[in-house]
């Protein structure tokens, strides 16, 4: 939040550095504009205070570069990852003391300095209430590395954490508004914040007796977790040292909350999510009865069947109370704002445009067995009224949950859906060379042009008005990749809990109690012994993975190539999620490189891959367009050397093929040979678990001595989630 942190001193107190140097407004109209509101005093002070504040962003942030910008006036201070820039309300500047401003200017500075969560999957970030959770726990982990790290600025907590309660009542009044509840995962974010504070007074745990009881258990559950998480930051000496290890801290966060957080704090989403369900259901019938004079005709008349007269009346009374209040607060805003549209010269508003039904039923004001017989009729539902009905809960809650993460964002700025944003075009800018006597603007347009070029010569090549291949089968794949995930995640973490010692995480082996003895004695992290045991970095590094594809051109046929490119997708999105290494090649007479070890599973390589469909056909531009050979040996020793190369003690070759090999320049004998020979020199040879799966085909029984053979194209992508789920939880 962007209300939290301490704080370390004024322009050169410590730094040394001069103001004016580190700091650096807005420039032009832009900067006029938001100064046109405020008189020239007001004006000199902002000004004089952002001189100062940008000095000491600069201290703490130690990057001489970061300027401090003026925003909105009330839009708040955030600092922005992907710009490198601290915005700071100039409201603020005027209304806040000193003490709150250098706190806030050095939180946003803290997260400068250690924030960091672009090796989170985009995935894994965009599930419902992820970010949220990560902002609350990021929080007080920043605002622990800013006050130990300057500690004059410690006692400023408190000042910053009262105008957070503020923030906090905010929400809750938003959600009142705008969903009709107030969301489970929301106050237990808001519960950490809370409890990290009392730990900051020296304070034992008490939750808030105003929590709802599934929220209690879970932040009991998780409570302590969390706390591991917060205390998961370097020491000033550790930060001034590397970035690596600024990384390894934030990883090591991430993973707490990933691996031992969020499994319980996503009850609280997926309890919510139900609750927006059953709202996004009486949205429809509140428009309904908004129209219909009877006021008794908005439900629909399966739901009154199971309903009795009582719950009938009682819901149909909080949809009419709903009614009147949105038709209340609508005149009220039209009668506060008639006079001045006409002072402007604004037409009129019709009052009879617009809904009187914007405002959501209170949903707290039902009873229990009501609101579990709506549930019930939701679930009863068509298949495509109840995906309809989750589509806009879904949307809803987004809407809802990115407001709040506004609020909690500047540490986390560059999510990894922005970071994901950006990566095409600096992927595209570092392979092109240095173009002489243009400016930086001039060269980033031409290529940016090339990349668009690029994308429209691939997409010209797929059915206009459609998705792209890609997209397309991860939205049919999508069920199976959240099931697979969450269950190899459950092996992993089990896993975990039986291996370690207790008292140790995964990375560097830590014991927490002995780091807690270290720090009363005043130890300092550098110098700690409680990591001193090493151990692989995690469980899921234990793995690497390569699927290999026949792209020749009898996959063409019963939608071979369709099912296999799904396949791809499933595993490639799976293990993506749960960082296990992998590459995607394929193969015809030689072996066609999709997606290496080393790169990034982001939106540029998954339209990448839709080349492969490509090459089946030999349509793809610049490609290899051999779809005629397919030389299985070959390609089976290079996608296996490549294999090698990788640290992991479980290594998996898994090829996906529909017949023998076939060239025109190799005889079939000699193609079989050299096939047979591969295999039986990678089996001999390396550790690796060679797999062949037959599309439509048993040849590869003759080949594989581990095979799957004669797989239907149905029975295609359930085959390799399931062997992926065996091999995992054998090895």
């Amino acid at each position: 939040m962007e209300r939290f942190s301490p704080y370390p001193t004024t322009s050169g107190e410590e730094s040394g550095i001069e103001p004016v140097r580190a700091y650096r407004a807005l420039d032009g109209k832009k900067e006029k504009d938001l100064l046109a509101a405020f008189t020239p005093e007001q004006q000199r002070e902002i000004r004089q205070k952002q001189q100062v504040l940008s000095s000491l962003a600069y201290f703490i942030g130690k990057d001489f570069r970061i300027p401090v910008e003026l925003n909105e006036p009330g839009a708040g201070w955030h600092w922005n990852f992907q710009e490198n820039v601290i915005r700071i309300d100039p409201k603020d500047l005027l209304e806040k003391p000193m003490d709150y401003l250098r706190f806030v200017i050095s939180h946003e500075g803290g997260h400068r300095r250690i924030s960091r969560t672009d090796f989170i999957p985009l995935e894994e970030w965009g599930q419902p209430g992820f970010s949220f959770m990560m902002n609350a726990i990021e929080d007080p982990r920043d605002n622990n590395f800013v006050a130990e790290s300057y500690p004059k600025f410690k006692e400023q907590m408190g000042l910053a954490y009262k105008e957070d309660l503020d923030f906090e009542a905010k929400a809750k009044e938003k959600a009142d508004q705008k969903l009709g509840y107030r969301p489970r995962f929301m106050q237990a974010g808001f519960e950490y914040i809370k409890q990290w504070f009392r730990e900051v007074e020296g304070k034992d745990v008490e939750l808030s007796e105003d929590l709802p009881e599934e929220v209690k258990a879970v932040v009991t559950a998780t409570l302590s977790s969390a706390r591991d998480s917060w205390l998961r930051y370097p020491s000033r000496q550790e930060a001034d040292k590397s970035e690596d290890l600024i990384r390894k801290y934030a990883q090591v966060s991430y993973e707490i909350n990933r691996d031992e957080v969020w499994p319980e704090f996503k009850k609280l989403i997926d309890d919510d999510m139900e609750d927006q369900k059953m709202q996004e259901l009486l949205k429809d019938a509140q428009k309904n009865q908004a129209s219909d004079e009877s006021g008794g005709q908005g439900l629909p008349q399966e739901l009154k069947d199971k309903l009795t007269p009582e719950e009938q009346q009682s819901l149909q009374e909080a949809i009419k109370q709903a009614i009147e209040d949105a038709k209340k607060e609508k005149d009220k805003a039209e009668a506060q704002g008639d006079e001045l549209e006409r002072a402007e010269g604004k037409p009129e508003v019709d009052s009879s445009q617009g809904s009187q039904s914007g405002k959501p039923v209170d949903i707290s004001s039902l009873p229990a067995e009501l609101k579990q017989k709506i549930k019930e009729y939701i679930e009863s539902l068509p298949e495509e009224e109840q995906r309809e009905n989750a589509r806009k809960a879904q949307a809803a809650f987004k809407e809802f949950e990115d407001a709040l993460n506004e609020e909690l964002q500047g540490k986390l700025s560059d999510n990894p859906e922005k970071k994901a944003g950006r990566e095409e075009i600096e992927a595209e800018a570092a392979k092109q060379p240095e173009i002489k006597g243009k400016g930086w603007e001039e060269k980033e347009k031409e290529r940016e042009e090339e990349a668009r070029e690029s994308r429209k010569r691939i997409e010209s090549l797929f059915e206009a008005g459609e998705k792209d291949p890609y997209h397309e089968a991860l939205e049919k794949v999508s069920d199976l990749i959240d099931a697979l995930t969450a269950d190899l995640r459950d092996i992993f973490v089990k896993r975990k809990i039986e291996k370690h010692e207790v008292g140790y995480r995964s990375g560097l082996r830590w014991n927490i109690r002995q780091r807690i003895r270290e720090k009363v004695a005043g130890v300092p992290l550098f110098k700690t012994e409680a990591r001193e045991q090493r151990e692989s970095e995690s469980e899921e590094m234990d793995y690497a993975v390569t699927l290999l594809v026949d792209l020749s051109g009898s996959m063409r046929s019963n939608g071979k190539i369709q099912e296999a490119f799904k396949s791809s997708v499933v595993l490639a999105e799976t293990l993506n999620n749960l960082g296990i290494q992998f590459e995607i090649v394929g193969f015809q007479d030689i072996l066609l490189e999709f997606k290496s070890f080393e790169e990034h599973l982001g939106e540029p390589m998954r339209r990448k891959l839709n080349q492969m469909i490509l090459e089946v056909y030999g349509t793809n531009p610049e490609g290899h367009n051999n779809p005629g050979d397919n030389d299985d040996g070959v390609a089976l020793r290079e996608a296996s050397q490549h294999l090698a190369g990788r640290i992991a003690k479980n290594k998996f070759l898994i090829a996906i093929s529909d017949g023998i090999p076939e060239t025109s320049y190799k005889d079939r004998e000699q193609l079989d040979r050299e096939l047979h020979e591969a295999v039986a020199e990678i089996t001999a040879n390396t550790n690796q678990k060679l797999i062949g799966l037959g599309l439509n085909s048993k040849t590869v029984a003759t080949y594989y001595e581990n095979n799957i053979s004669g797989i239907t194209t149905e029975e295609m992508v359930e085959t390799l989630g399931e062997l992926l789920r065996e091999v995992i939880e054998k090895y």
